[in-house]
């Protein structure tokens, strides 16, 4: 996601707005600014203060991360966000504080790293705006399309004697099920990338369950992670990008653990399948 507005450019716009103008609804700058300012406790001047302690050697988004924590959990209690929207929230601005630690380390910050924690922290405030993120939809029923072609693969395998007849059946079952679960999704007409990440996940289980599919890398979630740490030092990214994903990998290591002592639901399952995949391409893991 590349949101185009920059914090500066909120405060900008909302110095501008005449005041009769302020009396009507709130824009998405109004909220933008006002969400800065709750942050912050500086109203609109608050990319100026961001930026002034920087140049000061602070780490203002370590500073602050308990107060965007408490924000988020009120908008998941309130139902503006969904839990694993909220989830996914705080663990992208846990790897923006990482980064800021990283950029800080020395107590200096250049221009290039100054800008790119302003319009990181500005996207997730504009998801906090949006309440959600401006992640791409699909329409397809794919799951529905594949269920012949499953049923055979199924059937092969029976045939062969690699499953039984009553393990053949359940997953046929299985898979119906799943059939429906997409069809609920798209009462809406429409498919949300946490809803893709969630069927995606299911059909790889039930192809590792079929056992006619080959996969490089084990297909859950610990052995995913580990097969992503190997890749990063030999990806031939540079530093600055191997240090990013290894951030990233280490938050997603917490974040399977805390999982496998759990019962994830659905949409927690889905956001960890989502954040491994967008991974393992960046670190181009061959699956």
């Amino acid at each position: 996601m590349r949101i185009s507005l920059l914090v500066t450019a909120a405060a900008v716009a909302l110095a501008a707005v005449p005041a009769s103008a302020q009396t009507t609804a709130p824009s998405t700058r109004d909220r933008i600014g006002q969400i800065l300012g709750n942050l912050l406790g500086v109203g609109n001047s608050a990319n100026s203060a961001l930026d002034g302690q920087w140049r000061a050697g602070r780490l203002p988004l370590g500073n602050q991360r308990a107060e965007f924590n408490a924000r988020v959990d009120s908008d998941v209690s309130t139902g503006l966000v969904t839990q694993a929207t909220g989830t996914r929230l705080k663990a992208d601005y846990a790897a923006l504080v990482d980064m800021e630690a990283r950029y800080g380390s020395d107590r200096s910050f250049s221009t290039a790293e100054r800008n790119e924690l302003s319009t990181r922290y500005n996207e997730l405030l504009q998801v906090l705006t949006d309440h959600r993120y401006a992640d791409s939809r699909t329409s397809r029923a794919e799951v529905s399309e594949g269920q012949a072609e499953f049923n055979r693969r199924v059937e092969a395998q029976v045939t062969a004697r690699r499953l039984t007849r009553t393990a053949g059946t359940r997953l046929k079952a299985d898979y119906a099920a799943l059939v429906q679960v997409e069809t609920g999704y798209l009462r809406d007409g429409s498919l949300s990338e946490v809803e893709r990440a969630d069927l995606d996940a299911r059909l790889d289980a039930l192809d590792a369950r079929v056992g006619d599919v080959a996969y490089s890398t084990p297909v859950t979630a610990k052995g995913r992670l580990d097969a992503i740490a190997r890749a990063i030092p030999t990806s031939g990214l540079t530093a600055a990008s191997r240090a990013q994903l290894l951030v990233e990998h280490g938050d997603l290591v917490r974040l399977e653990a805390a999982y496998a002592r759990l019962v994830p639901t659905a949409e927690e399952r889905a956001y960890l399948e989502q954040r491994l995949a967008n991974l393992e391409t960046r670190a181009r893991v061959n699956r």
